[in-house]
């Protein structure tokens, strides 16, 4: 596990695999072109990949995406099984290996199931990709320990896989629901988990008393009130 560092974005980037996201500028260019537009982008990549039987057959994947999303942002236990806006979570997604609460309990499932994001269309070459990674890392992917499950999502995003588009799509929903807040509305480091985590104040519609730069604004004006 790699050190959280001392700013907002160190303390997301705290394990291998998110770090080698980072480094790919990969946090820069999902912001840049917003959820839907990753996904939508993945999409003809998505469309040409084999399904194989094994991995069409396994039923809900609720609790496998919550896995892949614990595994690129990864959370602490959450005794109660419920998100921090109560949704369900799968018994073994969190794999219980960082301190702070992750993207699994910052609702990225609920962002991942949301018709206006696309996800749905990306799911069955993504899942089925992930499963057949995972059986060579020697299960199902909700049965793998955290570092089986990190070795399996560093295949699938590595440069070498031609189909790594659709993972980079599938891996920006967790940084979303976690950095940005996305299922919270106004949010702030009170509503938040992951603006907790990172430190970020969140909402201010009268601006942070604290952040100032304690020089008072020139309130001059031109005879006609323009800048000119």
């Amino acid at each position: 596990m790699g050190d959280r560092g001392n700013g907002a974005q160190g303390r997301v980037v705290r394990d291998e695999l998110a770090n080698e996201l980072s480094r790919r500028d990969f946090l820069t260019r999902a912001g840049a072109l917003g959820l839907g537009a990753a996904i939508a982008s993945a999409l003809p990549v998505a469309a040409r990949m084999a399904i194989p039987d094994r991995a069409a057959a396994q039923g809900p994947t609720d609790g496998l995406l919550q896995a892949f999303f614990d595994t690129l942002i990864p959370g602490k236990p959450v005794p109660d099984l419920r998100t921090e806006l109560g949704n369900p979570i799968a018994p073994r997604a969190i794999a219980g290996v960082d301190p702070e609460h992750g993207a699994v309990y910052t609702d990225a499932l609920a962002l991942a199931r949301n018709p206006l994001i696309g996800f749905s269309a990306l799911e069955p070459a993504l899942v089925a990709d992930l499963t057949t990674r995972a059986l060579n890392q020697g299960g199902l992917f909700l049965d793998l320990d955290y570092e089986a499950r990190e070795r399996t999502c560093l295949e699938g995003l590595a440069f070498s896989n031609p189909d790594r588009i659709v993972w980079e799509a599938a891996a920006a929903i967790p940084f979303t629901a976690f950095c940005a807040a996305a299922n919270i509305p106004n949010a702030t480091s009170k509503t938040s988990a992951g603006y907790r985590v990172m430190g970020h104040p969140g909402t201010a519609p009268n601006g942070y008393k604290d952040f100032s730069y304690n020089l008072r604004l020139n309130r001059g004006r031109t005879k006609n009130g323009s800048l000119k």
